[in-house]
């Protein structure tokens, strides 16, 4: 999955903001996955196909995300999953209908 630019995670920040009860903060792998309520493994996969990252990871160096840009990534991408799913579930339909 390509890197996002600025303005694209800006607009997807915009689209997508934080809860309004949380604050906006620069994060660790670790703290960033709890306060999107996923798992550490769920964490590095989505860093690994896109999830923007201030600052890369690796042995003896923490990473460093910004919480709106993981949130509104997250949403970005649950969204697009529901839309998907509305349109396979389309596609089923008319098949359907095509078979009576």
């Amino acid at each position: 999955m390509k890197e996002l630019t600025e303005a694209e995670i800006d607009q997807l920040i915009e689209r997508y903001p934080l809860p309004n009860d949380r604050d906006d903060a620069i994060l660790g792998l670790g703290d960033t996955a709890l306060a999107l309520g996923v798992s550490l493994p769920t964490m590095q996969r989505y860093l690994k196909i896109g999830l923007p990252a201030i600052k890369r990871g690796g042995i003896g160096r923490l990473w460093r995300i910004r919480l709106a840009a993981a949130w509104a990534w997250r949403q970005a991408r649950l969204a697009k999953r529901v839309e998907n799913k509305a349109k396979v579930q389309q596609a089923r339909s008319a098949l359907a209908c095509q078979r009576r």
